[in-house]
């Protein structure tokens, strides 16, 4: 007996639309920002929000389109 449904047309999660999916992606970070980004809910969205809202992000962001 299978516990599990079967493959059929349609089935399974759908792609993200183009340019919208993430990328995993890693770094070195200091101990002390590695510290308040585990205090946060949500430390992947806390790094992307911070980084766009830079002006040096939005200077580059203008620069490329």
């Amino acid at each position: 007996m299978m516990n599990r449904g079967g493959q059929r047309k349609g089935a399974g999660r759908k792609p993200a639309p183009d340019g919208t999916a993430k990328i995993a992606y890693g770094t070195k970070l200091d101990p002390v920002v590695i510290e308040y980004l585990r205090e946060c809910d949500n430390a992947a969205s806390t790094i992307e929000t911070t980084i766009k809202r830079s002006k040096a992000f939005r200077e580059w962001l203008r620069s490329e389109g």
